[in-house]
């Protein structure tokens, strides 16, 4: 049985100062992340305890010490203890502030809770009073069920080990019992094709990760895997498209999308599938986070459409952008 998940959001709001540097995001003492200064990242977790920090070079935030329930998603908020330019940051407050928190680099980031929402009810403030209530937004959350929601389609002798780090890294932002890979997830002893398929029926989207091999790869005799029934990967995409699961194509390894003509019939439908493409390194960890913005964007609901409305700022009148929750002019939440 899967262990009932969690979903931790963390926002940076964009601040005046370190705005063109990330800030490593820690889960439980291990680095899974960078967060850009105005942005925010959801991370699904097991229920429990887990220790959440930020650090960037030899600054670091005091760990904070979360208790997770299922179904629990909890607003975090972190940034400088630095106050910005023009509140406060000129003041002889402020810059014993801001020279107090450089010369103490383990408590030189705040991290705090700002909501907190369980399953459909609305989000609770906890760290700025009850008058900014109706101005935090409920997050988004990634649906959990009883089976993992992302399912890894990949042949093994093509790409084994990339998938492994694909996988790692979308543990780390879904929760590790979100994604399904065969070695990791299918008990020895059972039954792999009915357990296959099962998983495919329950599953909210299928990736497959399509190496420079993955058409051309031949069985002992030299026949061409995909063009027989019992394949694997090809019994995984049929039933996917047959199902009318979202299917999302990975291009790794420098691979191309295979033409119509090299798929069988029955995986037509795959080559006008647009692909997401994973550059090797430096940019890997890139193609990653485009991967795992794809697949929210497949299995988080649309929002009910609404006509768009014009919103400023209160604090300095700028114009803000549609779903906008901080001023990208003076930092302020909105």
């Amino acid at each position: 049985m899967s262990t009932p998940l969690a979903t931790v959001e963390l926002t940076r709001p964009r601040a005046a100062v370190n705005v063109l540097r990330s800030y490593n995001v820690l889960i439980d003492g291990r680095k899974v992340d960078s967060l850009e200064a105005g942005a925010t990242r959801r991370y699904a977790l097991p229920a429990g305890a887990h220790e959440i920090g930020v650090a960037m070079d030899f600054y670091k935030s005091p760990p904070l010490a979360l208790e997770l329930r299922a179904g629990e998603t909890l607003c975090l908020e972190c940034g400088e203890k630095a106050p910005l330019l023009g509140q406060g940051g000129l003041s002889l407050r402020g810059l014993g502030d801001a020279f107090g928190s450089m010369l103490s680099p383990n408590d030189y980031f705040y991290l705090r809770i700002v909501g907190t929402r369980m399953a459909d009810a609305p989000t609770v403030p906890a760290a700025h009073g009850p008058e900014l209530a109706s101005r935090i937004d409920p997050p988004q959350r990634v649906q959990a069920s009883a089976e993992p929601l992302i399912f890894l389609s990949y042949r093994r002798d093509d790409t084994e080990h990339i998938t492994g780090r694909i996988r790692d890294r979308l543990g780390m932002h879904f929760g590790d019992h979100a994604i399904f890979r065969d070695v990791d997830s299918i008990p020895a002893g059972m039954d792999f094709v009915r357990k296959v398929e099962e998983t495919i029926r329950a599953a909210r989207v299928l990736v497959a990760i399509i190496g420079p091999q993955w058409a051309e790869a031949t069985d002992r005799q030299g026949r061409r895997r995909l063009d027989q029934a019992d394949d694997p990967v090809r019994f995984e995409l049929e039933t996917a498209l047959g199902l009318e699961l979202p299917l999302v194509p990975v291009l790794v390894k420098q691979a191309r999308m295979p033409e119509r003509e090299e798929l069988p019939a029955s995986l037509a439908a795959l080559h006008a599938i647009n692909a997401v493409i994973i550059p090797p390194e430096p940019y890997f960890a890139e193609g990653v986070k485009r991967l795992a913005a794809a697949i929210e964007a497949l299995i988080t609901p649309a929002a009910a459409s609404a006509p768009a409305r014009v919103q400023f700022c209160v604090a300095c009148g700028h114009r803000l952008a549609p779903a906008q929750a901080f001023c990208t002019r003076c930092g302020q939440r909105v």
